[in-house]
């Protein structure tokens, strides 16, 4: 595969695990306790994840172990080798990584002593032993950018068969200025959200309990104090990619307390601008992020959310409720013009079920109606129809199709006045 397309599945990768957002999707083949604690869950989860992201980026290199058909003993010690060589990699330890890698079934072999320390590492980025609740979203981000880290590592090494202790600094570089920025970003919404002075204590408290380097605890106390103007930080974000990430995070910062204050609505849209992202891709983002949580609800945990997990899809509605009664009267008017759109809205309002079929034609013209509304583009997006209720709730209907599809009776014309002088 060539090198951007190795990139674009291991993207999609970061997304469909939930790493993109700093937790782990629900694993199946990850065993926890039946009495762990949440934390401990998460925690299991997104260790999981990482490991199913570095053994992508060896099959999709066809990496030596990781081709189709190595099955055997050796194999499977190479394989885990290789991967906590990566994960050892990702956390400062590349020379004793690189040397792993290269001779995954040497004897005496590192692993043991190796996965003790990357285990610890690992532990106390992710704050298990404290639970992953405290001063988020600050910390969901970190663990994102450090699954991003360790998949930009992996397939570096996978494909060129070796770890570079050089390539590693980089990528330990990027990752730094990643956080730095990151952590800008959401002092920056801070300072507009009416609770922002426990949220920027929060942060605080994540950033020392992580045991963070000197030199990277310092980078990010000084952008947490003094974050700069979101047109300043904009420049600084290269790729796509990172845009997009960051206003996930953002996103998910706004959207926290289950409902999006004023000032964050506003951050969110500035952002969106200066990185030039407009109305469509956002919404598109949204759904996205929605129907990653509405399909696992367990990772909320991992966002503070966990005995209301409805909470988060809820609020991924403010913007779309916004929209439509800012447009009200003129999606009225097009819904109106659109007569089987007007008469399958009705029949949902008035409680009757939609076929696939039906469903399909509401979507369509809806995604018809973005031409004309652009909020409406987020019925596009993967899991949009999700939305439908929340769209027929908001729209004034009486439940009769035959006076929805009507067109309004004419005003009779008021009596012209004369304003009487003196």
């Amino acid at each position: 595969m060539p090198l951007a397309a190795r990139r674009a599945a291991l993207e999609e990768k970061l997304r469909s695990r939930g790493l993109a957002y700093g937790t782990g999707a629900q694993d199946g083949s990850v065993e926890v306790g039946p009495d762990a604690a949440p934390g401990e869950r998460a925690f299991a989860h997104f260790v999981g994840g990482l490991v199913r992201l570095c053994a992508k980026a060896g099959a999709v290199s066809h990496a030596t172990w990781f081709v189709p058909g190595v099955s055997n003993d050796p194999g499977v010690r190479a394989r885990r080798a290789q991967l906590l060589a990566v994960l050892a990699a990702a956390g400062g330890e590349a020379e004793m990584a690189a040397r792993l890698f290269a001779d995954p079934l040497a004897i005496p072999s590192p692993l043991d002593k190796l996965a003790d320390r990357t285990a610890a590492r690992l532990a106390r980025r992710y704050l298990r032993t404290g639970g992953p609740f405290a001063g988020l979203p600050l910390h969901n981000g970190l663990c994102a950018i450090e699954a991003r880290a360790c998949g930009t590592i992996a397939l570096a090494a996978f494909g060129h068969g070796r770890i570079s202790p050089g390539a590693v600094a980089l990528v330990a570089r990027a990752a730094l200025t990643s956080r730095v920025l990151l952590v800008e970003l959401l002092s920056g919404l801070a300072r507009l959200q009416e609770n922002g002075k426990e949220s920027l204590k929060g942060m605080e408290q994540v950033i020392r309990a992580q045991r963070l380097p000197v030199r990277e605890a310092r980078a990010l106390r000084r952008a947490l104090s003094a974050p700069r103007e979101l047109e300043q930080i904009a420049p600084d974000l290269h790729s796509q990619a990172l845009r997009s990430f960051m206003l996930t995070q953002v996103l998910l910062a706004a959207l926290i307390g289950g409902k999006v204050e004023a000032g964050e609505f506003a951050f969110v849209e500035r952002l969106a601008r200066a990185f030039e992202v407009d109305g469509e891709a956002l919404a598109a983002l949204e759904a996205e992020v929605a129907e990653f949580y509405r399909g696992h609800k367990d990772a909320l945990a991992a966002l503070r959310l966990a005995e209301t997990p409805e909470g988060l899809p809820h609020a991924l509605t403010t913007r779309l409720e916004a929209a439509v009664l800012d447009n009200l009267d003129r999606l009225l008017q097009e819904i109106r013009e659109t007569r089987e759109l007007a008469e399958l809205l009705a029949k949902a309002a008035a409680g009757g079920a939609l076929t696939d079929g039906e469903k399909v034609k509401i979507r369509e013209q809806l995604i018809d109606l973005a031409k004309t509304i652009p909020a409406l583009a987020i019925f596009a997006a993967p899991g949009g129809m999700l939305l439908l209720p929340i769209l027929i709730k908001l729209l004034p209907f009486n439940l009769l199709p035959s006076s929805f599809v009507d067109p309004p009776a004419a005003r009779a014309a008021l009596p012209a006045t004369r304003r009487k002088s003196g």
